[in-house]
């Protein structure tokens, strides 16, 4: 089997200028063009040469432009033209489709595309991305006819996010027939429409990296900003003098120009007497910066022009030195400054930055887990007989599993199954819908007095706690930790933002602050959990923890009484911490939310 590469190349209203007829494929892309990456990406794959299929109205010089940057890639201007490239191709043979306006970050994207096609030939594989909201959360709201809430969803990445941005890439058959009769969708979701309406069946495979809108000019300068900073810190490592990186020959730069920051300047461009350009910026090649002008945190577009004395700021510059700059006073909108702020942190980045901040490191993280694993195994030593009989005790009165395992959200969200001994009827979790009027809580958990699925054992279990002692076990597997809040479902997590990414943060325990120090259980302390779970993530030590081992001797889980929790956490943290966010909500601005 081989995979034959066909890049799409279209003009984003962001490049319509001079510059080489707008195409995407000839922008720069920090020391490279868009074309070139993407070739170096697809030789990971493929060593055939990329067939080059333009979608616009583009001028006579495009195929020696292409040529010049890829001079063994073929272009096919006409339909007849791209019906003749494919003739050649095998029925065995495989189409890697690229729109390069969803780029992808990592170069091994396209190489897990090609292991999922791999293992099953026949499909077609589309590299997808989904939508990245503010914070990981969007909320929807639905109306009723009379203009009245219906209703108010909340969703999150990823476990309820179905929301696709984008297809990158498609590896398709070329028994499909695809591309044969010489016609190109607009954009690949008109094609993977398409392959799905002829029946070819599909499979969708997200992206990991992160992708960079390049058809919008937010993303297309966000794009340029991370490789013109992964360039400039490649080239300087070694150096402690800050200079531009230059690209191949040519260049001219006026001994009185100031240059500053991360800064790429392609060959042949021309940086006049007192220019300014402060990075991170590209300079493209044959593009001029005349005397006097500014060009900040901006792309200059191969072979064009910034007039003397103007400014450029925030854009992506197409101009000449007949037309006038735009955006030297222009105010970006706040929709595109989050834009460019949000392709500016790809996932993979954001990821790293939570993991550093995690305030479970070093000595603690050692102690903590030491702690845990000596004191779960001690305890299944000792509990054991006292577990052997609630076994066997629950199989009596009620026939079935001895443990139930429910679903859990734990560090980073990860599911597991959190360990219990059965304590209610088998089939009891179809009931609950039915007895929700008795719920007394004020939260999104469910608790009723006198449950009616509980068992006559299973409320002897739960008064005593021993029902919970199998989550030793998830405690020596490592998902679990001894104290830390505790493991809920995804249903409860997403009732309030700032908590969920807080208890999320660190591993869920078998007991908590929440449980030695909670107080108004009759009324429902829905409130309080949210306090206590937000407060131990903030103050959590290895000594807190062993205060809180304590205290759940002493209150026996906190069924027995509680221990107020200035009395575990030194009242100048509680108060400082209650101070900042009484700050907070003063000075923060309102909450943006999106309505569909």
């Amino acid at each position: 089997m081989k995979i034959w590469p066909v890049l799409l190349d279209s003009q984003p209203e962001c490049l319509s200028g001079r510059g080489r007829s707008g195409s995407l494929l000839l922008a720069p892309l920090g020391p490279h063009t868009v074309l070139e990456y993407l070739r170096a990406s697809l030789e990971r794959v493929t060593r055939n040469s990329p067939l080059v299929v333009p979608r616009g109205s583009f001028e006579p010089e495009y195929r020696e432009w292409v040529r010049s940057v890829s001079p063994k890639s073929t272009v096919a201007v006409t339909p007849t033209e791209l019906a003749d490239a494919v003739a050649h191709f095998e029925l065995s043979d495989a189409v890697l489709v690229v729109d390069p306006r969803c780029l992808p970050i990592g170069a091994a994207e396209f190489s897990t595309l090609l292991e999922h096609h791999s293992a099953e030939p026949r499909m077609s594989h589309h590299l997808i991305s989904f939508k990245k909201a503010v914070g990981r959360t969007e909320e929807r709201v639905s109306f009723d006819s009379s203009g009245h809430v219906r209703k108010i969803r909340r969703h999150y990445e990823p476990l309820t996010w179905p929301f696709i941005d984008g297809v990158s890439a498609m590896l398709v058959p070329v028994a499909s027939g695809i591309l044969s009769d010489g016609q190109v969708p607009s954009s690949l979701r008109d094609l993977r429409r398409l392959l799905t309406e002829h029946g070819v069946p599909s499979r969708d495979v997200p992206v990991q990296g992160g992708v960079f809108d390049l058809a919008d000019e937010a993303g297309l300068l966000a794009a340029n900003d991370h490789f013109t900073r992964k360039a400039v810190n490649d080239s300087h490592r070694d150096s402690r003098v800050a200079a531009p990186h230059l690209v191949g020959s040519g260049h001219s730069i006026h001994p009185s120009a100031r240059i500053t920051g991360a800064v790429v300047i392609h060959s042949g461009a021309v940086v006049g007497e007192n220019a300014k350009v402060f990075g991170p910026a590209v300079i493209g090649s044959g593009a001029r910066i005349c005397s006097s002008a500014v060009v900040t945190h901006a792309v200059v577009v191969p072979g064009c022009t910034v007039p003397s004395g103007a400014t450029v700021r925030g854009r992506v510059w197409c101009g000449s030195a007949e037309v006038p700059a735009r955006t030297g006073t222009a105010e970006t909108s706040y929709r595109q400054r989050l834009t460019r702020l949000m392709a500016e942190a790809p996932p993979h980045e954001e990821l790293e930055t939570i993991a550093s901040d995690r305030p479970l490191h070093g000595t603690h993280a050692i102690l903590k887990r030491s702690l845990d694993v000596t004191f779960a195994a001690v305890g299944l030593i000792i509990a054991s007989p006292f577990m052997c009989a609630a076994a066997l005790a629950s199989w009596l009165e009620s026939r079935g599993p001895l443990f139930y395992g429910d679903p859990r959200e734990g560090l980073d969200g990860r599911v597991f199954r959190c360990w219990k001994f059965r304590t209610m009827r088998v089939g009891a979790h179809a009931a609950q819908m039915d007895l929700k009027a008795q719920d007394k809580t004020d939260g999104p958990h469910f608790k009723i007095d006198r449950d009616p699925r509980v068992t006559r054992v299973g409320r002897i279990l739960r008064a005593l706690n021993v029902d919970e002692l199998p989550q030793l076990f998830n405690v020596l597997a490592g998902e679990m930790s001894l104290v830390g809040p505790r493991p809920s479902p995804f249903r409860e997590n997403q009732v309030c933002v700032p908590w969920r990414e807080a208890r999320l943060a660190v591993q869920p325990g078998i007991t908590g602050l929440w449980q030695v120090c909670r107080h108004n259980r009759d009324e429902g302390d829905f409130h309080q959990w949210i306090e206590y779970d937000l407060l131990y993530v903030q103050h959590m030590s290895f000594w807190l923890d062993v205060k809180i081992l304590a205290a759940t001797l002493v209150t026996l889980g906190g069924k027995a009484g509680h221990i107020p929790a200035r009395r575990l956490v030194s009242s100048a943290s509680i108060e400082r911490e209650h101070t900042r966010e009484r700050v907070a909500v003063t000075q923060s601005p309102r909450d943006t939310k999106q309505v569909a």
